[in-house]
């Protein structure tokens, strides 16, 4: 029996958590309905004053022509952030290879240096060790 209190602690932590967050996603779920209604409220206030200005069907071609230029607005914005996140994730899978290359060159240059210990592959490793410096150090010019 004493073996089941920390248990039963712990479970009852996670079902207050569970039920917190719940009647959190339960009240954001309510204000965005009431704010979705209240939108929609809006845009029919605007129906029919535009339909009073001008005529039913010129009311309904405006708000058709205004919602498609905030959809299309809203398109483009979204297409551009999409390329833009590929273009990072392209840029951070460059450097991830580069810097892994880098460390592969750099870390077989450290164990033959290790090896050889100023025998005839000492200098090849210093080599490979200057190369994986220089390649780690100059990776910014495309020129």
């Amino acid at each position: 029996m004493a073996l089941t209190a920390p248990f039963s602690a712990v479970t009852s932590r996670a079902t207050s958590a569970v039920r917190s967050a719940g009647m959190s996603a339960a009240f954001y779920v309510v204000i965005g309905l009431l704010g979705l209604v209240g939108a929609g409220f809006l845009i029919a206030a605007l129906f029919i004053w535009l339909a009073q200005e001008t005529s039913p069907l010129g009311a309904a071609l405006l708000m058709g022509a205004g919602f498609l230029a905030i959809s299309g607005i809203s398109l483009a914005i979204a297409i551009a952030r999409n390329n833009r996140k590929k273009e990072e994730r392209r840029r951070n899978a460059a450097s991830s290879a580069t810097m892994a290359s880098t460390m592969s060159l750099a870390s077989a240059g450290i164990r033959l240096a290790s090896r050889a210990k100023k025998g005839p592959l000492f200098w090849s490793a210093v080599a490979a060790l200057a190369a994986g410096w220089y390649f780690g150090t100059s990776g910014g010019d495309d020129d």
